[in-house]
């Protein structure tokens, strides 16, 4: 169920220890565009004014120039033809033209003296354009002198009135740019607040997703970018709660893998107890028996009443029969129990394993290479490192078609690696029905927080490799590299008399891993 992100939720309470997150106290995104809009209007203004107060300047000189020389030219030709007859004339002709644009004219006697003076202009009379104006744009001042026979006539060019035009028009400019950019910047206030009120809307469900309102959402916004932007605020928001939901679920996942793993940790371990238990059973108890049985038919075979008799055929198929339940006996024990790792180690017992399994397969030929030092390994860890080279072996002997197989074991770090190949056809699926090795396998490594990873061997087989991690390390033992050798050797690395000899017949599944070390145990007690 969703809310509409318009009316935000209660917020929710900061975690302990975490501050809660203040709202920006900066200026709005719609005071900044109107202050930009004010900045750039302002600047254009700046522009405007220098360009007005240019062109001022330019069109007053050219006026003054113009305006100078046209009345320096006509006012000498008229002076020297009054002058040459009255003088008075002259002045009366002055007096008569009045006052000539942006022009002084004054007239001189021959003494000096100032018989005539061009009266003031009645244009825009008593105004004047602001001192700073003026400095601006008023041009040099100008002053033309025509000498006549007994005058001389000066003409100044007088620039005040054309300056206060142009300060009139500027003026003029300036108040219609200002009220229209104050109606502008009104306009684009308001504009503005139109366009962004969506993106409000935006920033309430941000603040709705921060404060933990997950199923917050937005409704549908106007125009075109806003819509995608709600529509996609939208998405964001159920990717983020589908995110949660599937957080908490891989969390529950995750504690129930926790709890499976241990629960299989804990598994394998009573079924292993429940193999020790039942490997000393059938060792300390069938085991007596079947020595008794065998003690009791060697008897009765050595007894004159039986000696030569019919009864020593079956006194001697007992003790056969039991010799043969005891071997049988004796292949399975190992099978329930390594006993090789109590006091040999890892390493050892894994040669033992492999001594064990090339005296049954031959054409087989396994090489142990252990490098580095293992440390003094938990009973459990290295009891799921031997059985998952036990497994991995016993899939070579029986699918591989291999003729070499290699078996490593090093540490790298606080890590075990195991590494089991061979050049035999590989594996078209590792799951096969009825079948749990691999499960197996995958299922001990997990239970140690390891790693399981099947491959392409180098030489064209299976490769598997194993990773454990080692929770501490104890006294270690040296590394060493070993080729098993043919089954020669292997025979003689048994090297087993008695019940012993055949004890390590486990088997060509390879199960059967006492080897010699039980063989030598046994061998004694038959």
């Amino acid at each position: 169920m969703t809310q509409n992100a318009t009316t935000p939720p209660p917020a929710a309470p900061a975690a302990a220890g975490q501050p809660a997150t203040a709202r920006s106290s900066g200026l709005s995104l719609r005071v900044k565009i109107n202050l930009i809009f004010s900045a750039l209007t302002i600047l254009v203004f700046g522009i405007l004014i220098a360009v007005e107060i240019a062109a001022t300047r330019s069109g007053v000189r050219e006026e003054m120039e113009a305006s100078g020389r046209i009345a320096a030219q006509l006012l000498g030709r008229i002076g020297h033809f009054y002058a040459s007859e009255d003088l008075p004339e002259l002045v009366n002709f002055l007096r008569q033209t009045g006052r000539v644009r942006a022009n002084d004219i004054e007239l001189f006697d021959k003494g000096g003296t100032r018989i005539y003076q061009s009266p003031p202009s009645t244009y825009k009379a008593g105004r004047y354009a602001p001192e700073w104006y003026s400095a601006l744009v008023a041009p040099p001042q100008m002053q033309r002198v025509v000498d006549l026979e007994d005058a001389r006539l000066v003409i100044s060019t007088n620039a005040t009135r054309a300056i206060l035009d142009g300060w009139d028009n500027l003026r003029d400019i300036l108040l219609a740019q200002v009220t229209l950019f104050v109606l502008a910047d009104l306009l684009i206030f308001w504009l503005v607040g139109r366009w962004l009120e969506p993106l409000e809307k935006i920033e309430r469900g941000l603040s709705d997703i921060e404060q933990g309102s997950h199923e917050a959402r937005l409704p549908p916004l106007p125009g075109k970018e806003a819509g995608q932007m709600g529509r996609a605020f939208n998405r964001m928001a159920q990717a983020v709660e589908d995110s949660i939901v599937a957080r908490q679920a891989s969390a529950e996942a995750q504690a129930r893998l926790e709890a499976q793993r241990d629960f299989t940790k804990l598994l394998h371990a009573r079924i292993e107890e429940e193999r020790a238990a039942l490997a000393r059973e059938l060792h300390d108890e069938l085991g007596q028996s079947l020595t008794a049985i065998r003690s009791i038919a060697k008897s009765m075979m050595q007894h004159p009443d039986v000696a030569g008799g019919p009864l020593e055929r079956h006194a001697q198929m007992l003790f056969d029969t039991a010799g043969m339940t005891s071997d049988a006996m004796h292949r399975m024990i190992p099978r329930l129990r390594p006993i090789q790792l109590e006091g040999m180690g890892l390493v050892d017992a894994v040669r033992d394993l492999l001594t064990d399994t090339q005296s049954k397969n031959p054409d087989i030929r396994f090489e142990l290479a252990a490098t580095g030092s293992l440390p003094v390994l938990d009973d459990a860890l290295e009891l799921s490192a031997y059985r998952i080279v036990q497994e991995a072996v016993t899939n070579v002997v029986r699918h591989a078609g291999a003729t070499r197989a290699q078996v490593g074991i090093a540490m790298q770090g606080d890590t075990l690696t195991l590494t089991i190949a061979d050049n035999g056809i590989g594996a078209e699926t590792l799951v096969r029905e009825g079948h749990y090795g691999v499960r197996g396998m995958q299922e001990r490594t997990e239970s140690h927080g390891g790693s399981i990873r099947f491959q392409a061997g180098a030489e064209g087989g299976l490769e598997v490799q194993v990773r454990l991690p080692v929770a501490s390390h104890g006294e270690s033992t040296d590394g060493v590299i070993g080729s098993l050798g043919q089954a020669g050797d292997a025979e003689a690395a048994v090297g087993a008399t008695g019940t012993g000899g055949t004890g390590g017949a486990g088997g060509a599944g390879g199960t059967g891993s006492e080897g010699g070390y039980r063989g030598k145990r046994e061998g004694s007690n038959a």
